[in-house]
């Protein structure tokens, strides 16, 4: 005898024959209550999904024990965004029988005519990390969100345009499946000022892109500055591949400037977000024009003094510190106790003031560290030929926060 859950698709009204047939024989039927609605006719012990799910479990497990005939329903396809991986993970992969249907994506595409290979679905039923959608919008064309009472269509679209985006249109797809379903496509300036039936999700489609392409190595002529402050792009490599970043982490910014480390590390953190800091008003300007110019929306800009500002953001995997540190160290201290363990810090210091305070700090604290000069030099015309102009020598700091090792018994 196995758990059986079956999808029940876009319509609960259009279901197999076999769907339909294990439903209505079930002795429980386990669903939420918009779901278990649809099946009200029926004379059958019902156990509606409410938090916590702990309490759902034991109720389905007493009944399952009870050798009653346990059947969980949900809509779209119970392996996609739903409930059907939860129930694996608490009775087992053989105890459980999953019912495939229509995911909310397949019928979607079905009514826009797009093809769904490549079309990535973030959910932000419940969750209010918009990371997921923002890293999708930067790699896909065509991105299918899942909403709910909070996450409505209209705060999604202010979201993106708060992040710049003007390249994406947002069609509406309402009570699906139903009598009175309906969907229409919108600018996301017009979806911003619109109401929808609370039943619905939506279509992110590209349109077109940004004003230059995100990648590496930017020429920093493209970078909107202040009177050319920027980490010049060797310098920027350098930095980067310092921080050893990885698709999903998350990184800090101090002193951001114009934002041209951020930018750059964006295209690196597919799954990730960059926190790019910075106490200047005008400087907080520039970093949100290179943001709309290259498209890198999974950049979120905080503008304020560094202490205050990092006390309300998410743990740091990787932290930047390009300008600012001086030969005071007091930012250091709190900077590396919000580190995640195992993390990597990197500090550009182009005072021999600043190099030596650093290396001290990370000294006492007993983190293993190592410093590269970078020196690099730039063509310019001369006569005809060119000839080589020095930037300032630049010391790039490296430091990895140790992982506490593990207490034996």
């Amino acid at each position: 005898m196995a758990i059986h859950v079956v999808g029940l698709g876009i319509d609960p009204d259009t279901l197999p024959e076999i769907h339909e047939q294990i439903i209505t024989t079930a002795d429980v039927l386990v669903g939420g209550k918009r779901q278990l609605a649809a099946f009200d006719e029926l004379d059958v012990e019902t156990i509606p999904i409410t938090a916590p799910l702990s309490d759902v479990f034991d109720a389905m497990s007493a009944s399952y024990n009870a050798r009653k005939e346990v059947v969980v329903i949900a809509d779209g396809d119970p392996l996609f965004y739903g409930i059907g991986d939860r129930i694996i993970k608490e009775f087992g992969s053989e105890n459980v029988i999953v019912h495939p249907n229509t995911a909310t994506v397949q019928a979607i595409a079905s009514r826009a005519n797009v093809s769904w290979q490549n079309m990535r679905m973030v959910s932000l039923h419940g969750r209010n990390d918009f990371t997921p959608l923002f890293t999708s919008l930067m790699q896909c064309d065509h991105v299918t969100v899942l909403t709910d009472d909070t996450n409505i269509p209209a705060f999604i679209a202010q979201r993106l345009l708060d992040r710049g985006i003007s390249w994406f249109h947002m069609s509406v797809f309402e009570n699906m499946g139903t009598s009175e379903e309906k969907f229409s496509n919108y600018t996301l300036e017009e979806a911003s000022n619109l109401s929808f039936s609370r039943l619905n999700a939506i279509l992110l489609e590209r349109v077109g892109s940004p004003a230059q392409p995100l990648r590496l190595g930017i020429p920093d002529a493209k970078f909107a500055t202040e009177r050319k402050l920027i980490t010049k792009r060797p310098v920027r490599a350098a930095s980067l591949g310092m921080l050893e970043l990885e698709p999903h982490n998350t990184m800090w910014d101090i002193g951001a400037g114009s934002g041209s480390v951020s930018i750059e590390a964006a295209h690196l953190l597919s799954k990730g977000a960059v926190f790019a800091i910075e106490r200047k008003s005008e400087r907080i300007d520039l970093i949100r024009e290179n943001r709309t110019r290259f498209g890198a929306i999974n950049v979120d800009v905080r503008h304020g003094d560094a202490q205050a500002t990092i006390k309300d953001l998410p743990t740091p995997d990787r932290i930047f510190i390009g300008g600012g540190l001086g030969s005071d160290t007091t930012l250091l201290a709190p900077l590396c106790e919000r580190l995640q363990n195992g993390g990597i810090i990197v500090v550009n210091c182009t005072l021999l003031s600043s190099l030596e305070a650093a290396k001290n700090h990370f000294k006492t604290t007993g983190w293993e560290y190592e410093v590269t000069m970078i020196q690099a030099a730039a063509s310019s015309p001369l006569a005809g030929d060119i000839r080589l102009d020095s930037m300032n020598p630049i010391f790039i700091i490296s430091a990895h926060k140790p992982v506490p090792e593990k207490q034996s018994d």
